[in-house]
């Protein structure tokens, strides 16, 4: 069978599906099935769907098993379309490499914008590697509880710091403060509103000290990150619901990540407690984690492939009394040398 183009009644079908803001890899999937190619379901997105969100959500994708192997053999035999097929196989989890490599010759060269959609800007970095470094096997001297959730990889470290070493490094950040900055040109002036110190340019042991066991707890070497830095919220001061990654296909992707890639993991450390408000927020699992002096969190940006996790979204709650002060500290896809640190 044939593929076809979408007809007036499906069109409109996808623009109210759209409209009413349903997942746009849905509603490809319900359109491969029906035997709609991809060519004209790319046209029909449109504007309407960012590159970007065409990324895969929730657990790992996963490799043929020997028994969906069989499956498309012998449906490619019967002569199936490959869209519908290839769309089926994306819908049950499983990655596009291994679907492409099943396929063979038989899998749709009209795919290629899906392919580069799901991809994202991968550039042949191992992100699988990425999703399991040293943190992730507990193999640090601090045991990392991971959050129970299949959403991100999010864990938690209590007791990174000792009450003296966030004391320290609360002291320095007091006499190196500025206005914290994003990414992105915001028309919401209260968006960021904390300040923001940028200790790898104190040039001092404390923080280098403190910069290099960040990244081996994570177990990612500091070639493969971004100057650790930190934070200051007061009265009323928050961040609202934001993402770590750079968009894949913005001008902010192209002017932060062209040269080194997308930001992978964030490690951020509270150095103090006792305020009201302040949390940080998870939206997509509705979990907030209230300051503990000490404690880290650690979670990945993106998804073992590679794609951006918009699951992610987190924001820092407005303080209310007092102030909090946090350290974040990124990592990047792309660094120099060897990027994991040998167990």
């Amino acid at each position: 069978m044939r593929s076809k183009p979408l007809d007036a009644s499906w069109t409109r079908w996808l623009n109210e599906n759209l409209d009413r803001q349903c997942d746009p890899r849905e509603l490809i999937a319900i359109l491969l099935e029906q035997q709609f190619s991809l060519e004209s379901i790319r046209e029909n997105l449109g504007h309407r769907v960012a590159p970007g969100a065409l990324a895969p959500r929730g657990p790992a994708r996963k490799r043929l098993d020997d028994g969906w192997k069989a499956w498309l053999g012998e449906n490619i035999g019967r002569q199936c379309n490959p869209e519908q097929l290839l769309g089926i196989l994306l819908k049950h989890q499983f990655s596009l490499d291994s679907v492409k490599e099943s396929m063979g010759s038989h899998f749709p060269v009209g795919a290629a914008w899906l392919e580069e959609a799901m991809r994202g800007h991968a550039g042949g970095t191992d992100f699988h590697a990425i999703s399991q470094p040293r943190l992730v096997h507990s193999r640090a001297a601090l045991q990392a509880a991971k959050v129970d959730t299949d959403k991100l990889q999010l864990y938690v470290l209590d007791d990174f710091m000792t009450s003296a070493q966030c004391e320290a490094v609360v002291d320095l950040i007091g006499r190196h403060l500025r206005p914290s900055t994003v990414t992105l040109e915001a028309t919401d002036r209260y968006f960021r509103t904390s300040r923001t110190c940028d200790l790898s340019l104190l040039a001092d042991p404390v923080v280098a000290a403190l910069d290099e066991r960040i990244a081996e707890t994570l177990g990612i070497r500091l070639s493969y990150s971004e100057g650790i830095q930190a934070q200051r919220y007061d009265v009323g001061q928050e961040f609202k619901p934001h993402t770590d990654f750079f968009e894949p296909g913005t001008d902010e992707y192209r002017e932060h990540a062209s040269a080194r890639g997308n930001r992978t993991w964030t490690f951020m450390v509270y150095l103090n407690e006792g305020m009201e408000g302040g949390g940080t927020r998870f939206a997509a699992i509705g979990k907030t984690f209230f300051p503990r002096r000490g404690q880290a969190l650690a979670w990945n940006n993106l998804y073992p492939d590679g794609t951006p996790n918009y699951e992610t979204l987190h924001s820092g709650l407005p303080v209310e009394r007092g102030h909090k002060i946090i350290i974040t500290k990124w990592f990047r896809e792309k660094g120099s040398g060897p990027m994991f640190y040998e167990d």
